[in-house]
């Protein structure tokens, strides 16, 4: 387990496969997201947003699949896509930017070591993709401001 990785202060350090979040109202917010909250804390995985500090950032508050869910349609065990530890905290921008990662072609991992060991490679992965994608939307975002009159 190394520290660039938000599995640490899951149940098992993250190297246990978790059950699946609990349903309650169908939503992440007050729903099964909060299973991965407790988890994972407030704050976004990928881009580091603290969604806990102000009021109004809770309307950002998402769940996302590491290695997504339409996975165990294609092989992958379903008990360790839809797991908690394969869940975490992050904002809307950043799971929006996240949604069409796929996992690299391969065999569906058949263990929790070998599928948890697949998940901390494609959340560094993923989470490179993010923030490259947000620096490259703030960039142009912040042409366009810069550019127009006020």
């Amino acid at each position: 387990m190394t520290d660039d990785l938000p599995f640490g202060r899951y149940a098992g350090a993250g190297r246990t496969i978790l059950d699946p979040p609990r349903q309650r109202d169908g939503t992440a917010r007050h729903g099964y997201g909060l299973d991965v909250f407790a988890q994972c804390g407030y704050t976004c995985v990928y881009c580091g947003l603290d969604m806990a500090s102000d009021f109004r950032a809770w309307l950002q508050l998402s769940v996302d699949h590491v290695v997504p869910h339409q996975m165990a349609g294609q092989g992958f065990d379903r008990r360790h896509v839809e797991s908690v530890s394969n869940l975490v905290t992050c904002c809307r921008a950043c799971n929006d930017l996240g949604n069409r990662y796929a996992p690299p072609p391969g065999p569906a991992p058949t263990t929790d070591d070998e599928f948890l060991a697949l998940r901390d490679s494609v959340f560094r992965d993923r989470r490179a993709m993010i923030l490259k994608r947000r620096a490259e939307e703030e960039a142009v975002y912040r042409k366009l401001i810069a550019g127009s009159p006020r």
